[in-house]
């Protein structure tokens, strides 16, 4: 087996089109330096995370994405959830003018575990036990950590819901960029069979979906572990 595909557009469909959100990643990186540690922590955690979801679950039935490796190596996953995660993490703070004060709630680092084990349940019961398409697992654990968060902090409610809104609008364009760069995208790489059948400008709903829930559920949950709170910044960080 031939370590690396041809390259082409469309074996190097899913680099180049995680690469489109490396733009928005650095200008958020460049402008807020307060969010940088948050974008880098998350970004790595979401990065491995995306490797070890993609090779166990979503490959198998929900999309089967070109790897320039040939699938001996997910770059790509690293590359997709360092940038998509790391600014779902921040995206409030960026887009709202907040900065984070440190520590002025008590840390409660003992939700890490907890969120870990909602994640790992949530792919076992929906895509082992019940034979759910993993996309549902995607979705749902996100969706519990935020309401973790507004539960546990209730002035986290309205940043985790803009931020869900403001992630389900970037994907839209940013999946509209690529579908305008290359229209079969979704046919190519995507297994419609397994999906809902709802398509926006073309994109799976569950696509969207998805993004709203990380959004909701990556914005706040650094802050609530580490006790931080969100202030309305007076000039730039």
């Amino acid at each position: 087996m031939d370590f690396f595909y041809e390259i082409t557009v469309e074996s190097t469909f899913y680099l180049w089109g995680s690469l489109l959100l490396l733009p928005l990643w650095i200008y958020s990186f460049v402008n807020h330096k307060g969010c940088r540690k948050e974008m880098i922590i998350c970004g790595t955690l979401f990065g491995f995370a995306a490797i070890l979801i993609a090779h166990n679950y979503a490959i198998h039935d929900y999309w089967s994405p070109p790897y320039i490796f040939n699938n001996v190596f997910y770059l790509e996953d690293f590359i997709y959830g360092f940038l998509f995660g790391g600014i779902a993490a921040e995206i409030f703070e960026i887009t709202f003018g907040f900065k984070e004060t440190k520590q002025n709630k008590k840390k409660k680092t003992f939700l890490l575990p907890i969120f870990l084990a909602i994640t790992v349940l949530s792919f076992f019961l929906f895509v082992n036990l019940l034979g759910w398409n993993s996309i549902v697992a995607h979705i749902v654990p996100p969706l519990i950590i935020g309401l973790f968060c507004i539960f546990l902090r209730r002035d986290f409610l309205l940043p985790t819901i803009l931020s869900g809104i403001i992630m389900l609008v970037i994907t839209f364009l940013w999946q509209s960029l690529i579908l305008a760069i290359y229209p079969n995208a979704i046919i190519d790489f995507w297994m419609i069979e397994n999906l809902s059948g709802i398509f926006i400008n073309g994109i799976p709903i569950e696509e969207l979906i998805f993004a709203f829930a990380l959004g909701f559920g990556a914005s706040c949950f650094y802050e609530l572990v580490m006790g931080y709170e969100y202030v309305k910044k007076t000039r730039s960080c």
